[in-house]
């Protein structure tokens, strides 16, 4: 559920909950106001009628008749005049006030009271004053019909204003939802222009400074993981320079073992062989000799002491 569907819900169950408790405050008065109209004019026909009915009741049947067949209607009573026998000899006539219309059984036993009767005996029968409010019923059903209208038109209407203001204000959001939904598919340079509202503006440079701290994280990892290769390929070549030197050494002191030891040992080898023939023949000779076999082992030792280096 999105958050304009809930702003929505929520505004349109607050406004249901007010008008709701405005309607149930003016069924309430509207029930206040038929009772007393009811109640009201059923007394006040009864104390009128209960004057004037011993005037013509001296008079007679007929004349009480005569008179209520003049009287007609009276509001929100109905009047029946009986005879001895309890026939009924006269109903008053039904109201021309928005004849033809009722309000609806429910809503009238809601809001009308219960009916009173009021009755009044003389010697030749009885007249009998029964409230009626049916025609007020209607009156406070076509204004609760209009009110429930107005109501609804209300609500429609504030619903849509609410809808309409809360597109505008949460429409900021959807575009950090998509530079969210960028930032995890791996954009890292995607940004958020200034956007209107203070809550809408205020996450949107949070965003862009949280996109720019990473970018300059992700730069300094990148940067290490170069350093750090250029270390690793830089050991690799420290390793592989180290490896050939050593070859290099065990080759030269291979061949400084192989050839020139073996030239200064003949080397020595002949000049001690020259000198041990040259004795007592050829002192020079035999001196020389020696000095060639000694040099010849000190070469030999020095070449030595170069090897092991």
């Amino acid at each position: 559920m999105t958050l304009r569907l809930k702003i929505n819900l929520i505004v349109g169950a607050l406004t249901l909950l007010f008008l709701a408790a405005v309607l149930g405050l003016q069924l309430r008065s509207m029930r206040d106001s038929v009772h007393e109209e009811v109640v009201a004019a059923n007394r006040v026909a009864s104390q009128l009628l209960n004057r004037t009915v011993w005037l013509y009741a001296a008079q007679g049947t007929p004349a009480m008749l005569s008179f209520l067949q003049g009287t007609g209607r009276i509001r929100s009573n109905d009047i029946t005049l009986f005879d001895k026998s309890g026939e009924a000899l006269y109903r008053s006539p039904p109201s021309t006030y928005k004849a033809g219309r009722d309000a609806p059984e429910w809503f009238e036993a809601l809001i009308a009271p219960a009916p009173t009767v009021q009755a009044i005996e003389f010697p030749d029968g009885k007249l009998e004053v029964r409230s009626n409010a049916s025609r007020a019923a209607v009156d406070a059903w076509d204004y609760a019909v209009t009110l429930v209208g107005a109501a609804l038109a209300l609500l429609v209407a504030v619903n849509l204003l609410v809808a309409r203001l809360v597109g505008r204000t949460v429409r900021p959001f959807g575009r950090i939802v998509g530079a969210l939904e960028a930032l995890q598919r791996g954009r890292f340079d995607v940004s958020l222009p200034p956007l209107p509202g203070h809550e809408a503006g205020a996450i949107g440079a949070a965003f862009n400074r949280m996109v720019g701290e990473l970018q300059r994280h992700i730069e300094t990892e990148r940067r290490a993981v170069r350093a750090e290769t250029q270390l690793s390929d830089s050991r690799e070549l420290t390793r592989w320079i180290d490896h050939h030197i050593e070859q290099e050494r065990l080759m030269i002191a291979r061949e400084l073992h192989d050839e020139l030891g073996q030239s200064v040992t003949a080397m020595r080898s002949m000049a001690t062989s020259i000198a041990q023939r040259c004795a007592g023949l050829d002192p020079q000779s035999e001196q020389a000799a020696r000095l060639i076999a000694d040099e010849s082992s000190r070469l030999y030792d020095a070449m030595h002491g170069i090897i092991r280096g």
